[in-house]
């Protein structure tokens, strides 16, 4: 009588593979938010590097104009005579805080930038050619014909946003800044010039994270740049003299009160 020799089974039990999926389970619940954390902080480095570019175009845009930020109000950004005083909030082109005039894109691309620049990489969707030619007249796309592009960025600068209104009887001329050189009541390095979108519709199911309002096609997202959730995270915040700094949703919300923000219908908090 012959005997076979005895095999050893190499397979997993059931309770193997159950340890084994478990464990992949626990890594990946302790990486997945340490990689979300990592692509957030790139994607804020990112966005703080674009309005950089964006500060050096527009202190190039400054120098030559006597130091001042050019007033969007008068030719050839609006539609004012330039000497004309107290020029009407609709000689500015465009509505919202993130409008601004195509004639100004045109001296920042000369002065530096990039179409890129102007918007944030955290919502890069938003960069597309039915929202950097919405209002430009005689562009394929153009829904409304006069003269401006929706940015990714909210300005404040002569003009942005002067037909928004603002918070409570705050105007949008209150956050304007002009001069780099700064004066006692702005001093450069404490004041805005351009800030990341933290935007709510008041009236959506998730007010920060999608609204639709404009005018803007259906697949063109609209919403804050920066998401912890459906929540803001913040923004980032270029100077007048040049820095960036990011700033918590929690610092904007209880900057002042009340809370600093052009329109009503979506509101831009700043």
């Amino acid at each position: 009588m012959s005997f076979s020799p005895k095999r050893n089974s190499r397979a997993f039990t059931l309770i193997e593979l159950l340890v084994v999926i478990a464990i992949i389970a626990i890594l990946a619940a302790i990486l997945l938010p340490a990689l979300a954390a990592a692509k957030d902080r790139a994607l804020r480095i990112s966005c703080a590097s674009n309005e950089h570019q964006v500060g050096l175009s527009l202190l190039i845009l400054a120098n030559d104009n006597n130091s001042l930020l050019p007033d969007l109000h008068y030719q050839p950004y609006g539609t004012a005579v330039p000497g004309t005083p107290n020029p009407p909030a609709n000689s500015v082109y465009g509505l919202w805080p993130w409008d601004i005039s195509s004639e100004f894109t045109t001296n920042m691309i000369e002065d530096g930038s990039t179409r890129k620049v102007f918007y944030d990489p955290a919502n890069s969707t938003f960069n597309q050619d039915k929202v950097w030619d919405y209002g430009v007249a005689g562009a394929p796309d153009a829904t409304v014909q006069s003269q401006f592009r929706i940015t990714g960025y909210v300005w404040l600068v002569p003009g942005a946003g002067a037909n928004a209104g603002g918070a409570g009887t705050i105007t949008a001329q209150t956050f304007w800044k002009t001069n780099i050189l700064g004066s006692p009541m702005q001093r450069p390095s404490y004041s805005e010039v351009c800030v990341d979108v933290v935007a709510a519709d008041l009236t959506a199911p998730s007010p920060y994270a999608h609204f639709q309002k404009g005018g803007l096609p259906a697949n063109v997202i609209q919403r804050t740049s920066h998401l912890q959730g459906a929540m803001p995270a913040g923004g980032n915040d270029l100077f007048l003299d040049g820095h960036v700094k990011w700033r918590d949703w929690a610092v904007m919300w209880n900057n002042k009160r009340p809370q600093k923000f052009f329109g009503t219908d979506p509101r831009f908090y700043f």
